[in-house]
């Protein structure tokens, strides 16, 4: 099975960009590759962030789906450190944001963040360097970002190059599911339309075109890692009874002394109850999700990557973004939403290149003597559809044309999600017409994943749009 699978399309500058030279593009790869030694101490790029910088040299849209671990920020550094203006970079994260821009000033890179977690001293020096073109880089989340107060201050200022972190956070749900996102599309026009990398570890080939779309990218650059990972085996078990699923995750972890891992659950309390079982038991861990305090999901992220704790019990609030070589494997005591989801999580075991599991308890196949996954599915199904019928109320008492509304962000950004709403700018939308359309189902594709008697890996290849490839020789299936 390949490793990766790299392509890039041809075709000129976006609208506005000026066309490089030949001379001038390797010019410009020539000063990068220097930056690149001097500061960051490589001889060259990786093969797979070549393009990425080349592209951004020539002030092309990129869309790169690549791997957490794949040198995605070095692609872009690198080249916001040789032009002028400022490189907004969006992300999510608290966490990950302040990691980056803490390497970043050990290397005397100019570069901030900006985030509501930050005293209003440390807000106003960052807020103030961008008026002066203080920043090479600034980092923000999407909601900090189109905030008043920064909004503001962005108006006028030279902007050099959008990059969007996680752009899965379009398509996803749940926690994943941020509905700024949608009204960055908007807001990069407002800004001047500046050329935009967005990135993720994982999109199938209908979400890769909906980012497109979204973002408003113009003939992009394209590269797409297969997220194929040979050293992780992946396995999948059955459940029979509630108390089966909680005495194979024990047994799992007792036969792993010491090795550091996350397990997953779809509930906020499930992870709480789990947790406090586990560390009754004298295991090192504690609870993750977004219904915990800043404070309490910093200190164990950090306990966490600083290997004080053995390993995290949480939702999928936890772990994007986050880049830690000794994860050696994950547990899904639940099956997730989706096969994205799933992929995401289980791509966190193994990033040092050695052999790592992922572990997937599945109620059997009635969903009878064990109802678990069966029930999650439907309440968070509801959840979804009660959204969906909110969004829709909505609708019929909007007008034609008007003002964002915080109170309305969801259904704003699920109207938009459907084509019934455009953005003219990111706090002004347009009504449109269009046929109606049904919500995507939930779960799509996993039960068939847990099901399949091919290798995991060939379906999930398959299942996002890669090219047929041998059996991986490591999963259930493969091993018997």
């Amino acid at each position: 099975m390949p490793d990766c699978a790299a392509a890039t399309c041809p075709g000129g500058p976006p609208r506005g960009q000026p066309a490089l030279s030949p001379g001038a593009k390797l010019i410009a790869m020539h000063d990068a590759r220097q930056v690149l030694q001097k500061l960051w101490g490589y001889a060259d790029f990786r093969p797979q962030q070549r393009p990425i910088v080349e592209a951004v040299a020539g002030g092309r849209d990129v869309l790169a789906v690549l791997p957490t671990g794949g040198g995605k920020s070095v692609a872009f550094q690198v080249p916001a450190l040789l032009r002028s203006g400022t490189t907004l970079v969006v992300t999510p994260l608290v966490a990950l944001m302040e990691d980056q821009v803490a390497r970043l000033r050990s290397l005397k890179v100019a570069a901030a963040c900006l985030h509501g977690e930050q005293s209003a001293a440390v807000r106003s020096e960052s807020l103030a360097g961008i008026e002066t073109g203080r920043w090479a880089l600034l980092y923000l989340s999407p909601e900090t970002l189109l905030s008043p107060p920064t909004w503001a201050r962005l108006q006028g200022c030279p902007i050099a190059r959008m990059v969007l972190d996680e752009a899965h956070c379009l398509t996803g749900w749940g926690s994943s599911f941020r509905p700024d996102y949608h009204r960055l599309g908007a807001a990069r026009r407002a800004l001047g339309h500046p050329p935009l990398c967005a990135f993720t570890a994982t999109a199938a080939p209908a979400d890769r075109a909906r980012i497109e779309r979204w973002l408003g990218l113009v003939d992009p650059v394209r590269l797409v890692i297969a997220p194929y990972r040979p050293n992780l085996a992946i396995r999948v078990r059955w459940m029979y009874t509630t108390r089966q699923r909680c005495g194979a995750v024990g047994a799992f972890l007792a036969s792993r002394p010491d090795t550091s891992g996350l397990v997953y659950l779809r509930t906020r309390a499930g992870t709480e109850k789990l947790a406090f079982e586990l560390a009754k038991a004298g295991y090192r861990t504690t609870h993750y999700h977004a219904g915990l305090g800043a404070a309490a999901r910093r200190s164990a992220e950090r306990d966490w990557l600083a290997g004080r704790l053995q390993f995290l019990v949480a939702t999928n609030a936890f772990g994007m973004g986050v880049d830690a070589p000794h994860v050696r494997w994950v547990i899904h005591a639940h099956t997730p939403p989706s096969l994205e989801e799933y992929l995401q999580e289980i791509g966190r075991a193994g990033r040092d290149g050695e052999a790592a599991t992922a572990l997937l308890l599945a109620s059997e196949p009635t969903g009878w003597l064990d109802p678990t996954d069966r029930l999650l599915h439907r309440h968070f199904a509801a959840n979804r559809r009660e959204q969906w019928q909110a969004a829709e109320k909505a609708l019929a008492r909007l007008p034609a044309e008007g003002e964002y509304r915080p109170e309305l962000a969801l259904s704003l950004a699920l109207l938009h999600e459907r084509g019934r709403l455009v953005w003219k700018t990111p706090f002004d939308y347009r009504l449109v017409e269009t046929p109606p359309t049904r919500p995507p189902e939930m779960g799509a594709g996993v039960q068939d994943f847990v099901r399949t008697c091919r290798c995991r890996w060939q379906f999930l290849m398959a299942a996002f749009g890669e090219a047929a490839s041998p059996p991986c020789g490591r999963c259930d299936r493969c091993t018997g």
